[in-house]
């Protein structure tokens, strides 16, 4: 292991460790402070999430058919590469 990723190592569980240390400490010292400041947190990511799944658009999902043969149409490897690449090509507009 290079020294750049023990070093980096060694602060991320330095970082996660005082902080923790830091919470532990400030909720001993306010919990109806710390109570409060995690329900709200709770609170608005739960409604920033409900309206981020909301705005997905006005129309119903409709799931897509998969483009390209079945295995009834071609059963050789080599025949569904070439037909997915003149697919391809054909839906960029160029021209084969």
């Amino acid at each position: 292991m290079s020294v750049k990723t023990k070093l980096a190592r060694q602060a991320v569980k330095t970082t996660a460790k005082h902080t923790a240390y830091g919470t532990a400490s400030r909720f001993a010292r306010k919990p109806f402070r710390s109570v409060t400041l995690l329900a709200l947190g709770a609170g608005i990511g739960g409604i920033v999430g409900w309206l981020i799944g909301r705005s997905g658009g006005d129309e119903p999902f409709e799931p897509v058919a998969p483009s390209g043969p079945t295995s009834a149409q071609s059963s050789s490897p080599s025949d569904q590469i070439s037909n997915n690449s003149t697919e391809q090509a054909s839906e960029t507009g160029a021209v084969s």
